[in-house]
């Protein structure tokens, strides 16, 4: 077995399925209006039913300003609204709308069905192998830091055409 040949196909084809997942989530959050961050926000804060914003800025990766931003949009577009926290008066959590609430089982709803279109397209016997290589990727994903090309010398490593 090739493990760099593996590696390779590996890239080639999480490449190809996260494209159609980008794909997928532009299309989805485009129809309504707002962008695909929102849309994870809106989905993260409906699954949790409440949420602090730095709980929100690890699920989704990002740094706190930007949930700031996203989630002032969300409040001023009437998908979700700050609440003080009851346990700790400093500090805040975010809460579905009854909009957001509505947008978000809606969603669900959707996406239900769309996969469920998708694996009904996939042998049965293969389902569970399937479901369980998708759960070791994205945890080996999540373990592991890219280690993103580094160049010592100005102009190594450039690309033809590259300035």
């Amino acid at each position: 077995m090739d493990i760099n040949k593996d590696a390779s196909d590996l890239r080639e084809s999480t490449r190809e399925l996260f494209r159609n997942l980008s794909l997928l989530d532009r299309d989805r959050a485009s129809c309504c209006g707002i962008t695909v961050a929102q849309c994870h926000a809106i989905t993260e804060t409906g699954r949790l039913g409440r949420v602090a914003p730095s709980v929100l800025a690890e699920i989704l990766r990002l740094d706190r300003s930007t949930v700031t931003r996203l989630v002032d949009s969300l409040e001023a577009q009437g998908f979700l609204t700050r609440e003080q926290d009851p346990l700790d008066r400093r500090s805040l959590l975010l809460v579905l709308t009854e909009k957001g609430e509505k947008f978000f089982q809606a969603t669900e709803e959707t996406m239900d069905s769309f996969y469920a279109s998708i694996i009904e397209k996939i042998p049965a016997g293969d389902r569970k192998a399937l479901l369980s290589g998708i759960r070791i990727i994205s945890e080996s994903f999540s373990s592991e830091e890219c280690r993103c090309f580094q160049r010592d010398n100005p102009g190594e490593g450039k690309r033809e055409g590259d300035q």
